[in-house]
């Protein structure tokens, strides 16, 4: 008897993102269910301890936190493999999905949340830029490929893909020039956004609804 997968979701969530693109580079089928993250319900905060999304939830056992989520997708589901096959790199591929919750999107989520804050907003540019200008550097070190290991993709691209399908939000509140200058890194998310997991996994009406959160509308 095949597993049931359930993913409850928060739409503009970029975690909740990944777990859907690895769910849909493995031809898995599964359920979402939606929650308000402002009223979190009581069902929902007996299966998250954190409180946060996404949870996949598989026979009835919840499974919490993106990068958890995505490499027990990659353990039960093996085909494709979204990891590399030698230990040294696999452990550079998680040291970089590391690199991207712990720097990029803390730089981001700064940069999201200054609520007009100049001092915030400056800060959250800062270590944004600073941020994609290592993975310029780690792209620009590849052998060959268009992914962010060489020619397939992986868990990294999956764990990065949220960023850039939000940048045309980015781009709106006038952040666009983070990119400047980065020619791997812009080719990078260009490659990533054609990949049909990613835009399968794209929320509806993303951008119009990041601009209106940033906007505090």
């Amino acid at each position: 008897m095949s597993s049931t997968y359930t993913l409850i979701s928060f739409d503009l969530c970029p975690y909740v993102e990944r777990s859907r693109v690895v769910l849909h580079e493995k031809g898995q089928a599964f359920e979402q269910v939606f929650i308000d993250l402002k009223n979190k319900p009581d069902w929902f905060l007996k299966l998250s301890p954190r409180g946060k999304v996404p949870v996949l939830v598989v026979d009835e056992v919840p499974i919490f936190e993106s990068a958890v989520i995505n490499e027990f997708l990659e353990e039960v589901l093996p085909e494709p493999a979204l990891l590399p096959e030698g230990a040294v790199e696999r452990a550079r591929a998680r040291a970089w999905i590391a690199f991207t919750n712990d720097v990029l999107m803390e730089g981001l989520g700064t940069l999201w949340f200054a609520g007009g804050d100049a001092q915030q907003v400056a800060q959250g540019l800062k270590t944004v830029r600073g941020a994609l200008e290592r993975i310029e550097e780690a792209l620009r070190a590849r052998e060959e490929g268009t992914y962010f290991s060489g020619a397939s993709f992986g868990l990294v691209d999956a764990t990065l893909a949220p960023v850039f399908t939000r940048w045309a939000s980015m781009e709106a509140m006038g952040w666009g020039a983070l990119l400047d200058g980065l020619e791997e890194v812009q080719a990078y998310s260009r490659a990533l956004l054609a990949r049909e997991s990613v835009q399968a996994a794209r929320a509806e009406g993303l951008t119009e609804k990041m601009v209106a959160l940033l906007r505090g509308e």
